[in-house]
């Protein structure tokens, strides 16, 4: 409105004409009769669907009509978020009026607070009545997910308690009434047949009988163990084998992942039974691309509390405790994804991290192998800083909020498939699944699919042991991706996981619980094998053609931009001035040995990842209308940019430098030398101590903070960190020369303060 009363007034001047339509003129406001009760009732429940319980309890006391609608209509409780909410005595009855209209969420988290008794009233028979009322919700919630694997099956799985009744043997005894009287749901039945399998030795037989009856009630998972226990431990001949693979490729067009991914497996191995090859090759190529990628990136941009580092430091952790309890990388794989989908929907706090990975854990353990991580030993490895009912909580939550589903196709799983397309042998397995567990650390893969991240390791497996064809053609009509589609994700795996180097916790120590898990013998030590530098890779990539232009390789990764540094977010690009610039003459070019001492957090990107809370929070980067600018010329106004070229080389010295880039010797260009390639050691920073398993203590200063290092082949102890002076020269010359494009084209948009200070310095 003060808008169109200004160019009102303008309008009545005699020598300004500016026009103004009919329908811009101020008209009279008029009291708007329409409120969001007349509404209609269906416009009305789609906007009360999805909101959380407590907004609609909100809802429901502002008038009565809201009251009717909220509850008249039992889709607004089905479908109603419990996020970060736990049954307790003042708001039991929400969730269970949300699960008997078949809330998900609620369900699970009911089912989980009987079974456990945490937060609910106490009852001289809550052993029994609990397990009861456990049992009716993981019932209801199995028939409620028809697409997801059977998992009530992970809070009741023995070992059970000795002493006196156990609410897990109530929780199973009624789970086999309510098979009798409801013999169609195999998801239950799948259940009971995984606890009678981990009950009893002897009971293979009495578990076979329930996977049998869900498999004929289509149940994917129940046809598929069913399969397996037919078939997995039979010495088969030819025959035989040939009529496992047709029951197996019947399962699989139900649907189930595994089921799928155990038929490709025999096609990799060219076991095609009574199909051509190129038959074989689509049904992989259609399982390969029915995946997506999880963007766990994306959740970091929005937080305020967590950062990339802090779930590098996490997944480091996890390592380490999968390496203490001997779990298989595959639980590993499936414990991190739980982790990165929960942090995609999920808001989560720095202080419940920890708790977040070591419930997932938990979780992984016992849906994956017979030897599990019990909740307290859960506790305890985070030295107390949770307690029991803290993990109890923390894996409901995770269940409710993934509804159930913990096991999805991930990376790993990839990697067994294409090594067997590809034939490696078992030292190159081992380099191909050591650098796929690298990738995890990495948010930023979180970008590609895992199939993409799997065809990447595999592809530089195959460059690292000189194989001659890195990816052959087998692979590409298997799989579907040219090297050309994987070459991006290269690049950024090898600059990211070998170029980059780990992080150092707050406690000062390199976290390299990966490297330190495939050093062992049983892995072959692929960890400490040899890796080329970045100019060998573009070599074997064929694309050394490409470094042509200016001072960066035109093979653009999907976040380049991050991979050299990441700026912060209250910061341009164009302020930033390089350390070794401070306290020289404006004009004065650097030397390469000043050069070579930058800051690592502008190497790391850390820096870009951390909030500057002593700046303003106003932004005066716009240029704002002010009479006294008007009297500025265009020349004036190009003032800041020729004052700011000052601190840029001049034309020359940056022609001298393009040379020195375009003339590369053994060093590496992303900064890191190359095997044999000698430079001046990086001086790190300390920061805190540091616990045996990496993370302890509070949450909240576990991951305060962290640097980073730049080591050669995972942060080797043995070899030394460098900075090459050429590999400093190319990001020393591309961030002044992207500065200076800056600069150019943002320099109308410098706030009125900065163009009077300009204009009056060059009056003087």
């Amino acid at each position: 409105m003060k808008v169109l009363s200004a160019l009102s007034k303008l309008q009545k001047s005699p020598n300004t004409f500016i026009p103004v339509h009919m329908h811009m003129q101020l008209r009279p406001r008029k009291h708007n009769q329409l409120t969001i009760w007349n509404l209609p009732e269906e416009v009305l429940l789609l906007i009360l669907k999805g909101l959380h319980v407590r907004d609609i309890l909100n809802m429901r006391t502002v008038h009565p009509y809201f009251r009717d609608v909220i509850d008249d209509n039992s889709p607004i409780w089905a479908m109603a978020s419990f996020q970060d909410n736990w049954p307790m005595c003042n708001n039991l009855h929400h969730f269970e009026q949300a699960a008997n209209c078949g809330n998900i969420e609620a369900l699970i988290k009911l089912a989980i607070a009987y079974l456990y008794n945490e937060g609910l009233p106490e009852d001289d028979r809550r052993v029994t009545n609990n397990g009861e009322k456990a049992a009716d919700m993981f019932c209801k919630v199995e028939s409620l997910t028809p697409g997801t694997d059977p998992f009530s099956w992970l809070f009741i799985r023995p070992p059970w308690s000795l002493n006196g009744a156990c609410c897990k043997e109530t929780v199973f005894a009624h789970m086999k009434r309510y098979i009798e009287e409801h013999p169609d749901n195999g998801d239950v039945q799948v259940c009971v047949a995984k606890t009678v399998s981990l009950l009893e030795e002897d009971g293979r037989e009495e578990a076979q009988n329930y996977l049998q009856l869900a498999a004929q009630h289509q149940s994917g998972v129940g046809a598929f163990l069913h399969w397996q226990h037919q078939w997995q431990d039979r010495v088969c001949d030819r025959a035989s084998r040939l009529e496992s693979i047709r029951q197996l490729r019947q399962v699989a067009k139900l649907g189930h992942m595994e089921a799928c991914l155990s038929l490709c497996k025999f096609y990799a191995k060219e076991m095609y039974c009574g199909v051509s090859s190129d038959q074989a090759a689509f049904t992989v190529r259609d399982f390969v691309h029915s995946v997506s990628p999880i963007n766990v990136q994306s959740c970091f941009k929005t937080s305020h509390e967590l950062t990339p580092s802090m779930r590098y430091i996490l997944v480091d952790w996890l390592v380490e405790v999968a390496g203490m309890k001997d779990f298989s990388s595959q639980t590993l794989h499936v414990a991190v994804s739980v982790v990165d989908r929960y942090l995609k929907v999920h808001k989560t706090t720095r202080s419940k991290l920890q708790l977040l990975g070591v419930a997932a854990m938990v979780l992984c353990s016992r849906f994956l192998g017979k030897d599990i991580i019990t909740i307290r030993e859960a506790a305890w490895l985070t030295d107390n800083t949770y307690k029991y009912e803290d993990v109890v909580r923390m894996m409901g939550e995770i269940t409710a909020t993934l509804r159930g589903q913990i096991r999805v196709a991930n990376s790993f799983d990839f990697v067994k498939l294409f090594s067997l397309l590809a034939r490696l042998d078992r030292k190159s397995s081992f380099l191909a699944e050591y650098i796929c567990e690298l990738c995890l650390l990495q948010a930023e893969m979180g970008q590609y699919k895992p199939t993409e991240t799997a065809a990447a390791s595999v592809l530089l497996a195959r460059i690292l042991t000189r194989l001659d064809d890195p990816w052959p053609k087998r692979m590409v009509q298997f799989t579907g991706f040219t090297i050309e589609d994987i070459s991006r994700c290269a690049f950024h795996v090898h600059e990211k996981c070998f170029l980059e180097g780990s992080v150092v916790d707050h406690r000062d120590v390199t976290l390299q619980a990966v490297k330190l898990r495939y050093s062992d013998k049983n892995f072959m030590e692929v960890s400490e094998m040899e890796i080329m530098s970045y100019e060998e890779l573009c070599a074997m990539l064929g694309v050394t053609d490409h470094i042509q232009q200016g001072l960066d390789v035109c093979v653009k990764f999907k976040n380049d931009d991050q991979l050299i540094l990441s700026p912060s977010r209250k910061k341009r690009r164009c302020d930033r001035r390089l350390p070794c610039l401070e306290g020289r003459e404006s004009t004065a070019t650097p030397s390469i040995e000043e050069c070579a001492i930058m800051e690592e957090s502008m190497l790391s990107g850390y820096d870009g990842d951390k909030e500057d809370e002593e700046k303003d929070d106003s932004d005066d980067s716009f240029l704002e209308y002010d009479e006294s600018s008007e009297g500025m010329k265009s020349e004036e106004l190009c003032d800041g940019a020729i004052d700011c070229e000052s601190d840029l080389p001049s034309e020359g010295q940056l022609s001298g430098l393009r040379l020195a880039v375009a003339n590369p010797d053994s060093r590496s260009s992303s900064g890191v030398s190359s095997p044999g390639s000698s430079s001046g050691e990086a001086k790190l920073s300390p920061l805190l101590p540091r616990s045996s398993l990496g993370i302890s203590g509070h949450a909240s200063h576990v991951f305060g903070g962290v640097c980073m290092q730049n080591n050669h082949l995972g942060d080797s102890e043995n070899s030394g960190a460098h900075f090459s002076p050429q590999g400093t020269l190319r990001g020393f010359v591309q961030g002044h020369v992207s500065s200076y494009m800056t600069l150019r084209k943002t320099t109308k948009r410098k706030s009125r303060q900065f163009l009077s200070e300009t204009s009056l310095a060059r009056k003087q």
